[in-house]
């Protein structure tokens, strides 16, 4: 496997990052004989559009368009998360497009509702370094489930000692009036896809299947459990739970085509300065700038 440092030599004198990423993804789908997509975010080299959001359904249109549906479709993510609603009509679209066909690799992090979106494929790689997290969405910088919590703490804390209303007072109102009824929305609504996701795909066959889910739920969408919506959950973590997870280091010659891949997409993006790409081995997707307003 080319170490980052040699793919960045290789990119200088051959016309480009892009060039050496469509390279290493053509070696990785030649090995497996199935679809490739790879799902990349700039979130390590900039902040802006980096999220999952509905402009992004566009690329994966535009990505499977043509593709021998029946090989099955193997997506490659690297997202801190993003919108739930556009992670469900992504995840609905692809699993449709597929009939379910579907795993994912995670060479790095998927978090949040990149970890919502890996819920939909039946396995998931991950190396030793590589993360999930919680899926309790955040809208904005407030993770959803704990303001429920605040909420419920400052309701008790009351009803013991209705004196405590004034300190409570300035921090609930820094919240916008409604914004507690759409964080338990949110928050519902995720747990809600993940269960579908995992019930009728990754899960289906697993005899105690209502067991897992409930681990499942308590790892990645209990904030007790979780305490930080950008906790990273481990590959043996995400596996004890009952997720079909398996270790690219098990298959040294997967682990050299997923970090081939890695190591240009990132190389691709920082250097040409994209927010967001979606793509397949034909260069065909969603490439969105940095400074793109989308």
């Amino acid at each position: 496997m080319p170490s980052n440092l040699q793919i960045q030599q290789e990119a200088s004198p051959s016309g480009g990052p892009g060039s050496v990423l469509f390279k290493y993804m053509k070696k990785f789908q030649e090995r497996t004989g199935r679809n490739l997509i790879i799902y990349y975010s700039g979130f390590l080299f900039t902040n802006a559009n980096v999220s999952i959001q509905e402009q992004d359904m566009e690329g994966f249109m535009e990505a499977v368009y043509k593709m021998d549906k029946k090989k099955g479709l193997d997506i490659i993510i690297h997202t801190p998360g993003g919108s739930v609603a556009a992670t469900e009509g992504i995840g609905n679209y692809l699993r449709s497009v597929f009939a379910n066909n579907i795993e994912c690799y995670i060479p790095h992090m998927a978090m949040s509702c990149g970890t919502l979106l890996a819920m939909a494929c039946q396995k998931i790689y991950m190396g030793k370094h590589s993360c999930l997290g919680p899926i309790d969405p955040a809208i904005g910088s407030y993770r959803t489930d704990a303001v429920s919590e605040e909420f419920e703490t400052a309701k008790k804390d009351i009803e013991k000692n209705p004196n405590l209303a004034l300190l409570w007072q300035p921090i609930i109102s820094k919240y916008p009036i409604t914004f507690l009824g759409e964080c338990k929305k949110a928050t519902e609504l995720a747990e809600i896809v993940s269960a579908k996701w995992l019930s009728e795909g990754m899960l289906k066959n697993v005899r105690s299947k209502e067991k897992v889910l409930g681990q499942v739920k308590n790892l990645f969408a209990t904030h007790d459990t979780t305490k930080s919506h950008d906790r990273h959950i481990s590959a043996h973590e995400a596996k004890k739970s009952g997720l079909n997870v398996e270790l690219i280091e098990n298959d040294a010659d997967l682990q050299d085509a997923v970090l081939s891949v890695h190591h240009a997409a990132n190389l691709f993006i920082k250097r040409e300065k994209f927010s967001r790409i979606i793509t397949n081995t034909g260069g065909i997707g969603l490439f969105v700038k940095a400074e793109t307003k989308d």
